[in-house]
């Protein structure tokens, strides 16, 4: 059973990583109309091989699977499991949310706002939400998974709870 839930890569890592692909796109498709292909075939190879991987890292997701009553925190790729990780819960009693942000972190070292009044703000932060194990005896926790959507988090806790001996103590966040 396994259930997907939102892409892999963050929104500053999915820009560089079209960047990225648009740049080697544009180099192979350009050795290949002006450069004999004999001549940097090998070239020409790495760069497709390069480009297949760029596009396969663009279309992953991150996930949960359960496989013989054990939870796994899984990457997929078109719906096919690429990588697994054992989540092991048998420690914890109950899943609990965290909300926080992420941010790309552009801010200065140094606080001298009269020098910078011209300079646009770069930071770009969303509201995430981080999925933890709480242990109830010693307090304890261990983090699961972050999502970023708040529908996608409800779908999670509740695959969670179906699949595991896991209970919720938080509220789950309102769509």
């Amino acid at each position: 059973m396994k259930i997907i839930l939102e892409k892999k890569l963050d929104f500053k890592q999915f820009q560089n990583l079209i960047i990225l692909t648009f740049i080697t796109v544009m180099v192979f498709l350009g050795m290949l109309n002006s450069v004999d292909f004999k001549s940097y075939y090998t070239i020409e190879i790495i760069l497709l091989v390069l480009n297949f991987i760029f596009i396969a890292i663009l279309c992953t997701k991150k996930g949960l699977s359960i496989e013989n009553k054990r939870l796994y925190n899984t990457i997929f790729l078109f719906g096919f499991r690429l990588r697994k990780t054992l989540i092991e819960t048998s420690n914890f009693q109950h899943v609990s949310i965290r909300q926080g942000k992420l941010s790309t972190n552009y801010a200065y070292s140094y606080n001298t706002k009269e020098s910078r009044n011209w300079e646009p703000d770069l930071n770009y932060s969303i509201t995430s939400f981080t999925l933890l194990m709480i242990d109830e005896n010693k307090g304890n926790g261990k983090k699961m998974l972050t999502l970023t959507k708040a529908d996608k988090v409800k779908l999670a806790i509740d695959f969670i709870i179906k699949s595991t001996n896991l209970t919720t103590t938080d509220h789950l966040p309102a769509c």
